[in-house]
């Protein structure tokens, strides 16, 4: 099976490969559509993974920094443009290929274009899955939780700090 790993700027891509990216991400119940193509379409970089020609997974690094400073209001935790490039969203893999630790794929890959810049994810609490992956790959649950506003659950900041 022929395996193809792309991370480049969100702005190397094609409009049709950004909306198979949206396509994919949309499968997520709780991802917001409105804006959803510009929001792609603005991100620092986008990662695809494609199995036997198949997309099977999707990961970004979201650049939206008034979200970012909503997020430090609402965790009560300073993310600073200088130490953080953004943040780690739109991680989803196809129902049919989880479990195969492609998203370990997809996250590494992003943290090799980032070059040890902090990053950081919002993670509602009831995803246990999410929480043990990014933990597993040095983000930790920092500043306050607050309410979701898709799910009855809080949602919690997760951060990685710059790396040398």
């Amino acid at each position: 099976m022929t395996v193809e790993l792309t991370v480049r700027s969100a702005s190397a891509f094609t409009g049709r490969q950004r909306e198979a990216f949206k396509e994919l991400v949309l499968k997520d119940p709780q991802v917001q559509k409105d804006g959803l193509s510009a929001r792609i379409a603005g991100a620092h970089y986008l990662a695809f993974l494609y199995l036997g020609g198949e997309l099977v997974g999707v990961n970004a690094i979201k650049n939206n920094r008034p979200y970012q400073r909503t997020l430090e209001d609402r965790a009560g935790v300073a993310l600073p443009d200088t130490e953080y490039l953004g943040e780690v969203g739109y991680l989803h893999v196809d129902k049919n290929h989880r479990r195969a630790r492609l998203a370990d794929v997809l996250i590494l890959a992003t943290f090799a274009v980032v070059k040890g810049k902090g990053l950081f994810a919002t993670i509602q609490s009831m995803n246990v899955g999410s929480r043990r992956l990014f933990e597993s790959h040095g983000f930790t649950q920092v500043g306050n939780s607050w309410p979701s506003n898709k799910v009855k659950d809080q949602v919690n900041l997760y951060v990685r700090p710059a790396r040398q």
